[in-house]
């Protein structure tokens, strides 16, 4: 009787501790997204990866695809049009240690921007990865409420893997989720 309990109260625990995961509540520690609009200039998205599950292997790759609302522009190849994201304007984050690469694409007339992040660290498995430099125009009005509820499901993101036993990659998307916060 005790062992059934006590394994009842440990799968209750358990749930209790994971209600919540994959919902779009803030992180703990994380204050809800501020709907006081933004200043006109310069400021980050952080691009953060949280393990939901155990991960076969540590991640070595991540794409998203992110919208952004009217009034924001990114510094871009073509000179803010269309095209590549410029080189400056996104850098991998401060949890990817030694080799990392930070690349986009951003289109004007849909307001996506197509990011990527790939590593070769072997123990990558959660934190910030990716850090994106954005422009808030004069007279627009923008809150970072705006662009976290903008993408509060991302339209399309991919998490992968490589195992290091197999030299293989290994999808990760379901067991990684990953949120944005705005940073000046």
């Amino acid at each position: 009787m005790m062992k059934k309990l006590g394994g009842a109260i440990l799968a209750l625990a358990v749930t209790a501790m994971l209600h919540g995961c994959g919902d779009e509540r803030p992180i703990p520690g994380q204050t809800s997204p501020s709907q006081t609009p933004l200043a006109a200039g310069t400021y980050k998205l952080a691009f953060t990866a949280i393990s939901t599950a155990r991960l076969d292997a540590p991640i070595s790759g991540i794409d998203v695809a992110i919208g952004l609302p009217t009034g924001v522009s990114l510094d871009t190849t073509t000179g803010g049009g269309s095209g590549q994201i410029g080189p400056g304007a996104l850098a991998t984050g401060n949890a990817i240690i030694g080799t990392g690469l930070a690349f986009g694409n951003y289109s004007v007339s849909t307001h996506r921007a197509y990011l990527s992040m790939a590593t070769t660290q072997e123990t990558y498995r959660s934190g910030n990865f990716l850090l994106m430099s954005f422009r808030v125009e004069p007279g627009a009005v923008v809150s970072e409420y705006d662009i976290v509820t903008l993408n509060a499901t991302y339209p399309r993101y991919k998490v992968v893997g490589m195992d290091q036993a197999t030299h293989s990659s290994v999808v990760l998307t379901d067991r990684v989720k990953t949120t944005l916060s705005v940073i000046r």
